[in-house]
């Protein structure tokens, strides 16, 4: 039986260039032959010239030059720079709220969140953050048809990533918690809940019926760079009633390099007319009440917010 054909859904050439500078990876091009016949069609001659590497030789070569510096064990002690997995993933809209930090996005954002268990059976998720345009044969349009809830904690956010997870500025640690097991927590539940507008329970494991979500797949292969590798405190956490992130233990937060599907038959598209709307769906009038109560102030919102 002929094994299914890959596909990059996602690609980031400045973080993939980025690693390959950085670490000194070389990437040796291919050899294109070029036929030409002589003069008068007599004789042959072939010339050799280089070409560019497609990404599958690029991320290939990546893997296989910096294969003692990627994590594939999850429950490798910390901190975890580099990470490769496969996991069922969610991509979403990143959805700002209130006022901007001082260091943004500056695009439309695609989140993107992974969970696996670990051979010692712990729960580790993966929040991924990176540019929208990443996605490869997706065009998303700005306007979601219905609204859901953004977090408050969203500018705290954006700023870690943006930072690539230094130290926030004093503007926004002045605004929110200098705590990063809490804003690790906050990540999560955006990446699994946000755009929600009615009963929780009813959205649960259903991101086509949230807002601002784009696509789910079955990632056969990803690797990520990451920015905060957060374990939380034992009994720190009671998430009992918040089930779609209950039972995390590891946080890790950062940015893709690329997003491989191999079973084309696991993409469902939840964007423009393939969102399923919940029939108590709100009245498109922004809500002044939450549309759930997560740990922390939040927010609902109808529609697209501005992008920076």
């Amino acid at each position: 039986m002929p094994k299914p054909v890959g596909r990059y859904i996602y690609w980031s050439d400045r973080l993939v260039r980025e690693v390959v500078e950085d670490n000194g990876v070389r990437l040796t091009p291919g050899i294109k032959t070029a036929v030409k016949l002589g003069l008068g069609g007599s004789g042959v001659d072939v010339a050799g010239r280089d070409r560019e590497q497609t990404p599958f030789e690029v991320a290939e070569t990546i893997k296989k030059r910096l294969r003692a510096h990627i994590a594939t064990d999850f429950d490798a002690p910390g901190p975890l720079q580099l990470v490769q997995g496969k996991s069922r993933v969610v991509v979403s809209e990143f959805q700002r709220w209130g006022a901007d930090p001082e260091h943004t996005f500056g695009q439309r954002t695609a989140m993107i969140h992974a969970q696996t268990t670990t051979r010692a059976g712990r729960r580790v998720d993966l929040c991924l953050f990176g540019g929208l345009k990443n996605l490869r044969g997706f065009t998303v349009p700005e306007d979601d048809p219905v609204g859901g809830w953004a977090s408050s904690a969203a500018p705290a956010i954006e700023e870690l990533i943006a930072l690539r997870g230094a130290p926030l500025s004093a503007r926004t640690r002045s605004r929110f918690p200098d705590d990063i097991e809490a804003l690790a927590v906050d990540t999560l539940k955006v990446a699994t809940t946000q755009g929600i507008y009615a009963d929780p329970a009813d959205h649960r494991g259903r991101p086509e019926t949230r807002a601002f979500t784009v696509i789910g797949f079955e990632a056969s292969d990803f690797v990520a760079t990451i920015y905060k590798d957060v374990t939380l405190t034992p009994g720190r956490w009671d998430l009992r009633t918040e089930p779609e992130i209950d039972g995390v233990s590891r946080i890790l937060i950062g940015a893709p390099l690329w997003l491989r599907m191999a079973r084309p038959e696991t993409l469902k598209s939840y964007y423009g007319p393939n969102r399923v709307v919940l029939s108590d769906l709100p009245s498109l009038a922004p809500s002044t009440q939450p549309a759930i109560t997560p740990l922390g102030q939040q927010a609902t919102r109808q529609g697209n917010p501005m992008h920076g």
